[in-house]
């Protein structure tokens, strides 16, 4: 039983048709909706932290305990005067931060959520190629950053999407080579020695994770987490925002709502990475009584590799490009061969 099916089941009497499409509607809205409040909830926590690791209070003037600042801030950005650059691309600069947030949310639309009790299973997507799906969205959302630094015609901007680009190609290289040897290693059990189906398969994947492939390759688990937290563009891995030397990269010219939109897909990535790095290496919702909780045991997952990744931001310093470059080209993509190697011989010879 899933949610999908619990909702067709309560709108039966609409029709089969009518039902099933209705239930995806509601259904997907009920994902962007967590999805939605989530990104609030990230954004105040992070800002509480960062404010107490500054020795700062943060947010504590609109709601107890400051919990309606975003909502306010939110008004704010609204209510801002949308100042666009004289000679911009507009079709261009207007199109960016919607490829960028709508991108961010579709990804979150293809994860398996689990189980939780009555509602059984909150996967949206049932397909047997969603880390296909899902990784190609990924290689989307650049487009908006590019396209953001293009078309305002400034240099900042411009030197802040060709840091981006180099960013991008520099991490995305280890980080699918790592994935390619979770698809190896989850094509066969490593219980039974036989091959199964499902590796593609973000859910199937799930499936097969008896035990967590964190615990196989944690070498895969380290460059993994790694490249995906320098794709997500967080310090000390914002290369193309960097603010004391870019004003603020590709974003310079935004400001208002479109500026927002940026901002929000900044920790949207940061928790669609948390999530697939749950899924891929920490068993996902697996768990004792995952049937029941298994939603709670994946979320727990990437709340912690969340605060994981909101350490780092907040106590490393900046690294500088070349080095940055560096770490991709000379050191993970290296590690990640290795790591792809070991995998192919843990499948040979497995028993």
């Amino acid at each position: 039983m899933s949610l999908l099916l619990r909702i067709h089941q309560w709108l039966s009497f609409l029709g089969y048709d009518a039902s099933f499409g209705l239930a995806y509607l509601i259904q997907t809205i009920v994902v962007i909706v967590f999805v939605g409040i989530s990104f609030v909830a990230l954004i105040y926590i992070f800002r509480k932290y960062m404010a107490r690791i500054q020795r700062r209070v943060g947010p504590n003037r609109v709601g107890k305990f400051g919990l309606l600042q975003l909502i306010a801030d939110l008004f704010k950005l609204l209510g801002k005067e949308s100042i666009m650059p004289a000679k911009r691309d507009d079709l261009a600069y207007k199109l960016a931060p919607a490829i960028v947030i709508i991108g961010t949310i579709l990804a979150f639309i293809l994860l398996p959520y689990g189980d939780l009790a009555y509602f059984g299973s909150i996967a949206v997507t049932h397909s047997r190629v969603t880390l296909i799906l899902m990784f190609g969205l990924l290689s989307i959302l650049p487009i908006g950053e590019i396209l953001a630094g293009i078309s305002t015609k400034s240099n900042y901007a411009l030197l802040g999407t060709m840091r981006g680009v180099a960013k991008d190609i520099s991490f995305e290289i280890p980080m699918m080579i790592s994935v390619l040897a979770i698809v190896m290693i989850s094509s066969r059990s490593y219980v039974t020695g036989t091959a199964i189906t499902g590796g593609l398969s973000l859910s199937g994947i799930v499936s097969n994770e008896v035990i967590p492939y964190g615990i196989i390759e944690p070498l895969g688990l380290l460059i993994f987490y790694i490249s995906m937290v320098a794709r997500a563009s967080m310090s000390p891995f914002d290369m193309g925002e960097s603010d004391s030397e870019l004003i603020s990269g590709y974003t310079t010219e935004y400001s208002g709502m479109r500026f927002g939109l940026f901002y929000v897909g900044l920790f949207g990535m940061v928790y669609l990475t948390s999530f697939i790095i749950s899924i891929l290496y920490l068993g996902g919702a697996n768990g004792p009584y995952e049937s029941y909780v298994g939603f709670f045991y994946l979320l727990i997952k990437t709340v912690i590799l969340v605060l994981i990744a909101f350490v780092v931001w907040v106590t490393l310093p900046r690294i500088r490009i070349d080095r940055f470059v560096n770490l991709g080209w000379k050191y993970l993509l290296p590690l990640s061969m290795a790591n792809l190697v070991y995998a192919g011989l843990f499948v040979l010879y497995i028993r």
